[in-house]
């Protein structure tokens, strides 16, 4: 019970205006490995990567940029980005972007010229 108090004081810490002024916008906070795939989709923040352990693991966030999880159909997405009406649209997809060792990043991308590009954590604060 203590671990999940210190879990939450450290994000409400980690969300708050001040954190978002940082120059520093990637910070990394040690939680509960159960707890990192659900906080994909329930904190503001994005989520960047982290190092997997059995226990813990270390999360790194984007504390600048504030998001928003939502699900689009598919054959609506489709359209809109063949259409080209989502060209410059960046966002995060809940896959893997790539795995080094026990390192795992999420996914950016931004649709350019009517397809989805690979883009930075770094390009998707931009």
């Amino acid at each position: 019970m203590q671990r999940l108090a210190f879990f939450v004081s450290s994000l409400t810490f980690l969300f708050t205006p001040q954190a978002f002024a940082q120059e520093n916008c990637e910070k990394i906070i040690n939680q509960g490995a159960a707890t990192v795939e659900n906080g994909w989709f329930t904190q503001e923040a994005p989520t960047i990567g982290w190092y997997k352990g059995n226990i813990t693991t270390d999360v790194k966030y984007d504390v600048c940029t504030p998001t928003y999880v939502i699900r689009i159909n598919g054959n609506d997405w489709n359209k809109l980005v063949s259409e080209g009406k989502l060209d410059g649209f960046r966002y995060e997809a809940y896959k893997y972007a790539e795995k080094d060792g026990n390192y795992q990043n999420f996914l950016f991308r931004q649709i350019k010229d009517k397809a989805p590009v690979t883009i930075t954590a770094a390009q998707f604060r931009e």
